[in-house]
């Protein structure tokens, strides 16, 4: 009988750890940046689902002796989110290994890591990339958008209604808009703002508008009022998120656990070896599931390219 484990220089059973030592550390160089903007959740299932379901109206007055009157919750909208497979592989013979000592395998061992972090960040920044044109929320409005439909009736918006880059007046815009946000039976939400998130271009707008103490636009001695806000956490954080496309457009949100933006891991990024015998070759591949989207528009707001 012919076993592969009396045969480990032939089977490369020795390399196979190297290998994936490489892999796996390339791929947790850097902290994800999507993981601060998503709901990190992980699955068991084929598929997830989310349904929505809305609160009550406002009490109204009952006067002594009166009959209560009784609500009813009203259905929401609903999201399926389908986890797709992502996969890439390389193939080196056993006699490149011998010859290069190994500085082949750890070059692919590297971009391999490499390829699987830029797809899960590429992927998750096209939520938001493409969130003013794709109307594929399940409302059926992007999820940025002047006119939500609400379930009790009206719209709610989450952007701005005109492009413009940030500054004082369009960021006390949009936590305002943010501030005077309702729900589907016209209660407000009062979901506090947590961070705003910036693409790379406007990285050091970011920093003025919001790293210092003092109002950044004015040499007299103002207080900078995203710190001293009323009734509400000081707003005063923000991000960068290298994988934002549009150099303009930039966001505010709240904590990600009261918003709908969602990323399900199904199967965690990892690999699997196998071996030709006839041509003495490893082959190396890595894999992952998971899904991402959102199944709700609360808790973050937007402001289009200008």
């Amino acid at each position: 009988m012919f076993i592969r484990t009396l045969f480990p220089d032939l089977y490369l059973q020795s390399m196979l750890p190297a290998i994936d030592e490489v892999v796996m550390t390339k791929y947790s160089e850097f902290p994800d940046e999507f993981s601060e903007i998503y709901r990190m959740e992980s699955s068991s299932r084929s598929i997830e689902q989310t349904t929505e379901v809305t609160g009550f109206a406002q009490m109204a007055v009952t006067p002594e002796g009166g009959d209560t009157r009784y609500d009813e919750a009203l259905p929401g909208f609903n999201k399926t989110y389908v986890h797709a497979q992502y996969s890439l592989g390389f193939r080196v013979t056993k006699v490149a290994m011998d010859d290069d000592k190994f500085g082949v395998v750890r070059k692919l061992a590297t971009e391999l890591g490499r390829s699987a972090k830029e797809t899960k960040e590429v992927t998750a920044a096209g939520t938001f990339n493409t969130g003013f044109t794709a109307a594929n929320g399940p409302d059926g409005v992007p999820l940025f958008s002047v006119a939500h439909p609400l379930i009790g009736g009206g719209t709610q918006s989450n952007r701005l209604a005109y492009a413009t880059d940030p500054d004082v007046t369009s960021m006390q815009l949009m936590l305002t808009l943010m501030r005077s946000t309702v729900d589907h039976r016209g209660k407000r939400i009062r979901i506090p703002p947590k961070q705003a998130i910036f693409p790379q271009n406007l990285e050091f707008i970011g920093a003025e508008l919001l790293g210092g103490d003092t109002r950044p636009d004015t040499a007299n001695r103002a207080i900078n009022a995203f710190k001293r806000r009323s009734g509400m956490p000081s707003f005063d954080s923000w991000i960068v998120w290298d994988y934002l496309t549009d150099p303009d457009a930039w966001f505010i949100q709240g904590n990600v656990a009261d918003t709908e933006i969602r990323f399900y891991t199904r199967e965690p990024f990892n690999t699997v070896h196998d071996i030709d015998f006839n041509s003495r070759s490893v082959k190396t591949a890595g894999w992952m599931r998971f899904s991402l989207g959102f199944n709700g528009f609360y808790g973050v707001c937007g402001a289009p390219s200008s």
